[in-house]
């Protein structure tokens, strides 16, 4: 057995796409623009935005100029530099590069209430 198989992944596509709806809503919201104004801003019809925030799809081009519109696609185009970069390693010396989360544990002092 490959043990690329047993792999487990709790997040699966429905779950990405309900992020990627409300991030685009939220932001969109947070620059004060209605769906109409981030259309012309972005030159997408507003029913794909409507689509977008509803569903999380869209095309690849609708999506990109959506972002660029809402001043988003920096963050996209940092996190795919990175995982471009991670790619160019063997599987092996790239595991050891991702960021992995700090774990701290604060210890309770003996004499304090």
């Amino acid at each position: 057995m490959n043990v690329d198989e047993t792999v487990l992944h709790l997040v699966e596509v429905p779950d990405v796409l309900a992020t990627l709806r409300e991030w685009v809503r939220r932001e969109r919201q947070r620059a004060n623009l209605t769906q109409q104004e981030l259309a012309v801003r972005s030159n997408v019809p507003a029913t794909t935005i409507s689509r977008l925030e509803r569903t999380g799809l869209a095309s690849t081009d609708a999506l990109f100029n959506i972002l660029f519109a809402l001043n988003l696609i920096d963050s996209l185009q940092d996190f795919l530099k990175e995982r471009l970069r991670l790619a160019s390693f063997p599987k092996s010396l790239a595991e050891d590069y991702v960021q992995k989360p700090v774990l701290r544990v604060r210890h309770k002092k003996e004499g304090r209430a």
